[in-house]
């Protein structure tokens, strides 16, 4: 397979893209509070228990299992492997059109948009070039995306559990 010259792609695209949230979230929050209390009151108690620093230790948790699955990929070189790496990728393409689509909705610049817009097109080719490269069966295929798309989305839920559990553990300011 050659999977080996995409295998990196999604730890280093999803660190870009977190480090433009992890600089701008915060600032960004703190700016439209207004707004979000009157609009978006689901927002505030979101991100009521989060701090900067919960939120990079939840990037970096994140990362790690970037890191990680594209390892195994890299090593076990298996159909079912670089399906899970694909499904997790297709996670991570599908939070860019959520960044997109929130900045449309609030109709101004978000954290993260910048990259999510410059990020989005060379995902989808990534994508595109895996489903061609990996070449394995359509059950395969099933079974690895749908398994690495739930393990984004459920790691997500933990991740944020995480943040409000650090911040409050740590007694550090919310980032809002």
């Amino acid at each position: 397979m050659e999977m080996e010259k995409y295998a990196w792609l999604f730890p280093i695209i999803f660190i870009i893209h977190d480090m433009e949230e992890i600089i701008g979230l915060g600032i960004w929050l703190r700016k439209n509070k207004e707004l979000l209390k009157e609009k978006y009151s689901f927002v505030i108690k979101t991100y009521k228990d989060f701090s900067t620093e919960g939120f990079s230790i939840a990037v970096f948790e994140e990362l790690l299992i970037c890191v990680l699955i594209s390892l195994l990929g890299l090593l076990i070189n298996n159909e079912v492997i670089w399906y899970i790496w694909l499904g997790g990728f297709i996670g991570c393409t599908i939070h860019f059109i959520v960044h997109i689509g929130q900045s449309i909705i609030l109709r101004q610049y978000i954290p993260a948009l910048a990259i999510s817009i410059i990020f989005l097109p060379i995902s989808i080719y990534i994508i595109y070039q895996s489903f061609n490269t990996i070449k394995g069966s359509i059950s395969s295929l099933l079974i690895g995306c749908i398994v690495g798309i739930l393990f984004v989305f459920i790691n997500l839920i933990l991740v944020q559990k995480l943040i409000g559990w650090f911040t409050k553990k740590m007694n550090l300011p919310s980032i809002i």
